[in-house]
C-alpha cells in the first residue's frame, strides 16, 4: 500500500503541474486584459499564487504598485523578478526608484549603477542617480549625471526629470539665470511637470499659466456683457 501511495503522489503532482500552469496563464491574461488597477493586481497575485515561477506577472505587478505608490512591494516584486529573470536594466531601475522614494539613498545608487552596468546608455538611470545624488548633498556627481542623461538625448521624461535636478542645484547656488534655462528646458521635454516652490520666488506650472488665462477670459466675457448696463454711482 505504502508503495503504490509512493507512486500515486508523483504521478499525481505531475498531472496537477500543467493544470496549475495554465490556471495561472488565464489570470495573468485577465490581469493583462482589466483596466481597473485594483483587478488588475488581484489576477496578477492569483497567477503568481498557482505559478510563483511566472516572471512577468512579478514585473506587472511591480509597475502597478509604483503607481500606487506602494514602493516596499514595489521592490519586492522587481527583485524578486531579477532573481527569476535574465537581468534587465529597467528592472534595476525601478528597485532603485523604490529605494530613492524611501530614502534609502545608497541602495537606490547600487541599484542604478547595476543598471548602468547593463545598458551604458540608459538615460533613466542617470537621472534617478543624478537626484539620489543631490538628496545626499554630493552635488558635482549629481551634476555630472544630470549632464549626461541630458547628453544621450534619449527618453524625454528622464531627461527633463535630469533638467530639473540642474534646475534645483543652480537654484540654489544662486545661478539663476542657469536655472532658469534649464527649467525651461524641462517644461518643454514634459509640460506635466508642477511648479516648483523656492524661497521669495515661484515659478508657474503650465496648469497655473491655463487656469489664470481661464479667469481672464471669464473676466473680460463677464465686462462685455454686464459692462454698458451697470449704471455709475451717483455722485
Amino acid at each position: 500500500m505504502k508503495r503504490l501511495i509512493l507512486l500515486l503522489v508523483p504521478l499525481a503532482l505531475l498531472v496537477a503541474g500543467p493544470a496549475h500552469s495554465e490556471d495561472a496563464m488565464q489570470y495573468f491574461n485577465l490581469g493583462v486584459q482589466s483596466s481597473v488597477t485594483r483587478k488588475k493586481i488581484e489576477y496578477y497575485t492569483r497567477a503568481l499564487e498557482l505559478d510563483p515561477n511566472l516572471v512577468e506577472a512579478y514585473e506587472k505587478r511591480g509597475l502597478l504598485y509604483y503607481f500606487q505608490e506602494n514602493y516596499d512591494k514595489v521592490v519586492q516584486d522587481y527583485l524578486t523578478y531579477l532573481e527569476l529573470a535574465p537581468a534587465k536594466g529597467e528592472a534595476y531601475i525601478m528597485v532603485g526608484i523604490g529605494y530613492l522614494k524611501k530614502g534609502f539613498y545608497e541602495s537606490a545608487l547600487y541599484y542604478f549603477t547595476r543598471s548602468m552596468e547593463i545598458e551604458p546608455e540608459q538615460v533613466e538611470a542617470y537621472a534617478n542617480r543624478a537626484e539620489t545624488y543631490r538628496l545626499m548633498g554630493r552635488e558635482e556627481e549629481a551634476m555630472r549625471d544630470a549632464t549626461r542623461a541630458i547628453e544621450l538625448k534619449g527618453d524625454p521624461r528622464s531627461r527633463a526629470d535630469a533638467y530639473k535636478t540642474r534646475f534645483k542645484i543652480y537654484w540654489k547656488r544662486g545661478q539663476d539665470k542657469l536655472a532658469r534655462a534649464d527649467y525651461r528646458k524641462s517644461v518643454e521635454l514634459d509640460p506635466r511637470i508642477t511648479l516648483w516652490r523656492y524661497p521669495n520666488k515661484k515659478y508657474p506650472s503650465p496648469e497655473e499659466v491655463s487656469r489664470v488665462g481661464l479667469f481672464g477670459i471669464i473676466g473680460i466675457a463677464f465686462v462685455l456683457i454686464f459692462g454698458t448696463k451697470l449704471r455709475p454711482p451717483d455722485k
